[in-house]
């Protein structure tokens, strides 16, 4: 569905407003969005900042000079409202990203999940091991890896 102001851009945000009970719904792109100030009337970025500065060290925001080289948005602009301005600050800013999301999630991998019904959680336990094995040979944990070596083949073995 386009922008329903400017007609050119995809709409990526839908307002509904009730004003004396009359219900109206309007589908805008970012840009007419950002415009129309939605986002600051709304104070979207409030919770944002507070979660993900907590979770960032003093050396991420000593370098906080550093930009997305597409959108220009500053890895301080990023800290303070936890929000990428484009596809390209996930890259850029990848250094910070990812302990977050494993402070957050306990792990940086996107596992999913599985209804009991539909899938082996058998299979995708060891497909988990499988990524976490990776990692831990990348880092150079070979300990670790060796464990998950170890709890992989035995699943596989009960399978």
């Amino acid at each position: 569905m386009m922008c329903e102001k400017c007609g050119i851009n995809p709409a990526a945000v839908t307002l509904t407003q009730v004003i004396n009970g009359k219900k109206t719904v309007k589908k805008l792109c970012v840009s007419c969005a950002n415009e129309n100030n939605i986002y600051k009337d709304l104070n979207m970025d409030l919770g944002f900042s507070s979660l993900f500065s907590s979770f960032f060290n003093e050396g991420e925001r000593a370098d906080a000079d550093e930009k997305c080289p597409l959108c220009s948005m500053t890895k301080g602009e990023f800290l303070k409202t936890g929000k990428p301005g484009c596809a390209s600050c996930y890259t850029t800013f990848s250094s910070s990203m990812m302990p977050l999301l494993k402070k957050i999630h306990s792990t940086n991998t996107h596992t999913g999940k599985v209804p009991g019904k539909s899938g082996n959680a058998s299979e995708s336990r060891i497909d988990l091991l499988k990524a976490q094995l990776k990692e831990a040979i990348e880092k150079e944990e070979y300990e670790k890896a060796a464990k998950l070596r170890d709890e992989i083949k035995e699943m596989e073995g009960t399978l």
